[in-house]
């Protein structure tokens, strides 16, 4: 079958190829199309836990496929066999197998599926494995290019936004354009929020995504906008960047935000510590940094509640509700103006150096078959 491997790292051009002769998965050969590789606990159809066989008709890039190229994250996402791996995070397709004590799925249904965390990889290819406990059936009026963006994307967006968005609040979203903060902007007025403040470049896509107030950050830092927001502070900081807007931001003293609120910071954000890691010794400062945020909020009356994003569980029922949210038009998929993607070569380079600048603006797609193919 043909799929997008990774052979090496860092270097896209050298190590990032879509092959034609890639193993297809399968669950009575018991091949894994992540590897290539044997992998007999596929077949333990009598697991809590089993697994299908889909056709894929669309892969969602995302960070973690990034960090895993760069090989930033080997020690806790590369493959126990290694490279090469396919990438690719999320899919939407249609099921091609099914174990023999599968009840809820048949064959020919169209699903979505995410990757099986910690790893996200193993998608971008004309068939791939899933864990039926990560799938959910997808409506046909969501085109295969939208729904594959849901299973990570729309997910982590909405229990962020159901976690810690009240109705009334005033919430400052940093980095609203990319894959989870398109999502995001929306989950949180649907949430109740009264006033959405956003940092992003794209200030006509953020309004029609329900941003109130746009912050250009090559312009403006949201903590010097005293004179606007002093009077009707924040009640929430949801930080999709990390960087700087930590220690120069919210441990300003900054009049913008209330006292003692939760600022939420997703670990896998664009300018995140977590690209540092190159081994486990590396992990150690990592760790007593977090620690010392935690403990540096808690001795200081004029910083946030720093807050981690604890990982993204889904729960039966997660992934259908977020459908039915696309279905009746509560949110849309915001696809990069660059996406869909094909499944050669030189389109998958391109889609990945995309998810790599940090400056998509919605989900980069693969498309690998069309919804009319099936």
């Amino acid at each position: 079958m043909k799929a997008a491997i990774a052979t090496g790292s860092q270097e896209i051009d050298k190590f990032l190829h879509v092959r034609q002769d890639w193993p297809k998965p399968t669950l009575a050969t018991a091949i894994d199309g992540k590897t290539g590789k044997l992998v007999s606990e596929i077949t333990r159809q009598d697991s809590k836990d089993p697994w299908m066989i889909v056709k894929v008709l669309a892969c969602a890039l995302a960070p973690g496929d990034c960090r895993l190229f760069k090989g930033r994250t080997d020690m806790m996402q590369l493959p126990k066999t290694g490279r090469p791996y396919v990438i690719g995070s999320d899919i939407c397709g249609v099921v091609e197998e099914i174990g023999e004590n599968e009840e809820y799925f048949e064959v020919g249904d169209k699903i979505i599926a995410r990757f099986d965390e910690p790893q996200p990889h193993g998608m971008c290819a004309e068939y791939a494995c899933v864990k039926t406990s990560l799938s959910e059936k997808c409506p046909a009026s969501i085109p295969a290019i939208e729904a594959c963006t849901l299973p990570a994307s729309a997910a982590a967006a909405k229990l962020v936004a159901e976690r810690f968005v009240k109705p009334g609040n005033r919430v400052l979203l940093l980095g609203a354009s990319g894959g989870v903060g398109t999502f995001l902007c929306q989950y949180v007025k649907l949430q109740g929020a009264s006033f959405l403040a956003a940092t992003t470049t794209q200030s006509k896509l953020a309004k029609s995504l329900g941003v109130d107030r746009v912050i250009d950050y090559r312009t403006e830092n949201w903590w010097e906008l005293e004179s606007e927001f002093a009077e009707q502070p924040f009640d929430v900081v949801l930080d999709l960047v990390n960087g700087k807007n930590w220690q120069h931001g919210a441990c300003s003293g900054t009049k913008v935000l209330k006292k003692k609120i939760t600022y939420l910071q997703l670990l896998t954000g664009v300018a995140t510590e977590i690209d540092l890691i190159h081994g486990f010794i590396s992990m150690i400062p990592l760790i007593f940094q977090m620690l010392g945020r935690s403990i540096y909020c808690r001795l200081r009356s004029h910083c946030p509640k720093w807050t981690p994003f604890q990982g993204l569980n889904i729960k039966p029922g997660d992934l259908k509700g977020i459908l039915e949210d696309v279905e009746q038009k509560k949110i849309r998929v915001v696809l990069d103006p660059a996406s869909p993607f094909s499944l050669d070569t030189e389109s998958v380079r391109r889609a990945l150096r995309l998810q790599w600048s940090i400056h998509a603006h919605g989900k980069v797609v693969v498309q690998i078959a069309s919804d009319a193919q099936t």
